[in-house]
C-alpha cells in the first residue's frame, strides 16, 4: 500500500502478490489493468498511521518510497501526454493501492479525449470504483449508466460486460447503488451471456456467479445459493488452473468468503461456516481478515472464546483492519469476562485513535472496573476532546 512493492523474502498475502504482479506486469497499450480488491480511504489512513507517515502525503502519492511508486508518480503527472488508454491503466493502478484522489484527477483529464466506447466504459468503470469507496451514490449511478450505453453498442469484449454486470447486481443488493431498472437490464444481460460460457473466461463467468447467489440468498432460498456457489468454486479453480497467480487465486478466496456469508445468514450451519473459514485462512494465512473473517462467524455463532483468539491472531498479522480487529479483540475479551487483556487492548487502541471517544469510554470503563492506573489516562485523552481547541493549556 505504501510503496507498491513486497520482500519475496517473506510471506506476503495474495493482496499484495496480485496487485504488485499486475503493476510490474502491465501492457499500458492494452485496456488489460486488473486489480484484486479495493479498499476503503480508512484503510490507506489506518496504514499512514501505523507507518508515521502523513496521510496527505501518502493519499496523494506525494510520499514516493520506491521505485514503483516514483514510476507512477511520474506516470500520473504527466497523464496529459498519455494516451487514452494508457492513461486509464494509470488510474486502475492508483485505485489499485487506493490513491483515490490521484486516480480521480487522472480521469477528469483523460474522460475528455475518450473517442470509443471501450474507452468510456472503461472510465466509467473506474470512476464506479472510486464513487463506490467515497460513498457517492449519484456518481455510482451515472457510471453504471455509462457503462450500459457503452455495452449498448456491441463492441465491447463479453468478459468485460459480464464484470460491469457483476458489479452491478452486487452493489445493487448491498446498497441499491444503481437504480432498479438499470440493475434488472444488467441482471438480464449477465444471465444471457452466462448461456454462452465458451466466450467468457473462468474468472470473469466466477465472479458473475458469485454475485448472481447474492440475489437467492437474500430471498432465504438456501439450495439455489449453493448452486450458485458451485459454479463460483468450479469457474474460479478453473480459472486458477489455467493461470496459478496471486490475482486468479482471489477467485478462489471470494468464494470462501462467500461461503462463509452464506453459512452465517443463509444456512445458519455453524460447521460449515467454520469449514470455508478454515479454508480460507489455509488459501491466505498471511492476510489478517482472513482471520476476522473466521472470527466473525464464530462471534455470530456464540463461540466468543475462539472469536477473540482469532482477533488477536488477525491483529498480530497486522494490517488491513488492524484497529478494527484490536477493538474487536477487546470487546469480545470483555463478554468472557477477562478484562486484564481487554484492557490490554483498549490501550493500545487509545495509542491508535486517541480521539476516539466511543473507544476511549469503552477503556476507561474497564480501567475503572479493574481499579488499573490507566483510567487516568482515559480520562485525560477524554478531557482534551471536550476542551475546545482555543481553551487547550
Amino acid at each position: 500500500m505504501t510503496g507498491l512493492t513486497f520482500s519475496p523474502l517473506q510471506e506476503s498475502d495474495l493482496f499484495s502478490r496480485a496487485c504488485v504482479e499486475q503493476y510490474r506486469t502491465a501492457d499500458l497499450s492494452r485496456h488489460a489493468y486488473r486489480f484484486a480488491q479495493v479498499f476503503e480511504p480508512d484503510v490507506l489512513r489506518e496504514v499512514a498511521l501505523l507507518d508515521g507517515i502523513a496521510y496527505d502525503d501518502l493519499a496523494d502519492l506525494r510520499h514516493r518510497p520506491s521505485e514503483a511508486t516514483a514510476r507512477l508518480g511520474e506516470l500520473a503527472d504527466g497523464v496529459g501526454d498519455l494516451p487514452v488508454v494508457a492513461a486509464v491503466n494509470v488510474a486502475a493502478a492508483l485505485i489499485s493501492v487506493s490513491r483515490f484522489g490521484p486516480a480521480a484527477w487522472v480521469l477528469d483529464r483523460t474522460e475528455p479525449r475518450t473517442t470509443t466506447p471501450r474507452d468510456s466504459f472503461e472510465v466509467a468503470m473506474l470512476r464506479f470504483v472510486v464513487a463506490n469507496r467515497l460513498g457517492d451514490g449519484p456518481a455510482i449511478s451515472r457510471a453504471f449508466h455509462t457503462m450500459r450505453r457503452a455495452v449498448e453498442s456491441g463492441t465491447l469484449p463479453a468478459d468485460r460486460t459480464l464484470d460491469a454486470c457483476a458489479q452491478a447486481v452486487v452493489w445493487y443488493m448491498k446498497r441499491r447503488d444503481l437504480p432498479t431498472a438499470d440493475f434488472l437490464w444488467y441482471l438480464a444481460t449477465g444471465r444471457e451471456l452466462a448461456r454462452r460460457p465458451r466466450d467468457l473466461g473462468a474468472g470473469s463467468l466466477s465472479a458473475w456467479y458469485r454475485a448472481l447467489a447474492m440475489v437467492p440468498a437474500a430471498r432465504g432460498k438456501a439450495r439455489l445459493t449453493r448452486r450458485y456457489m458451485e459454479f463460483t468454486r468450479e469457474t474460479a479453480a478453473l480459472s486458477l488452473a489455467g493461470r496459478p497467480r496471486a490475482y486468479e487465486a482471489h477467485f478462489l478466496k471470494t468464494y470462501h468468503e462467500s461461503t462463509l456469508k452464506e453459512h452465517m445468514y443463509v444456512t445458519r450451519d455453524a460447521d460449515r461456516a467454520e469449514e470455508a473459514g478454515l479454508d480460507l485462512i489455509a488459501l491466505d494465512p498471511a492476510w489478517s481478515p482472513s482471520y476476522g473473517e473466521l472470527a466473525d462467524a464464530y462471534a455470530h455463532f456464540d463461540r466468543i472464546a475462539d472469536a477473540a483468539a482469532l482477533y488477536e491472531k488477525a491483529v498480530a498479522t497486522g494490517p488491513p483492519y488492524y484497529g478494527h480487529h484490536l477493538l474487536r479483540a477487546a470487546q469480545t475479551r470483555e463478554r468472557l469476562g477477562d478484562d486484564v487483556r481487554a484492557l490490554e487492548h483498549y490501550r493500545r487502541l487509545a495509542d491508535l485513535v486517541s480521539r476516539d471517544d466511543k473507544v476511549l469510554r469503552q477503556g476507561l470503563a474497564v480501567a475503572l472496573r479493574t481499579g488499573d492506573p490507566s483510567a487516568d489516562r482515559f480520562r485525560t485523552l477524554l478531557d482534551r476532546l471536550e476542551t475546545p481547541a482555543g481553551e487547550a493549556t
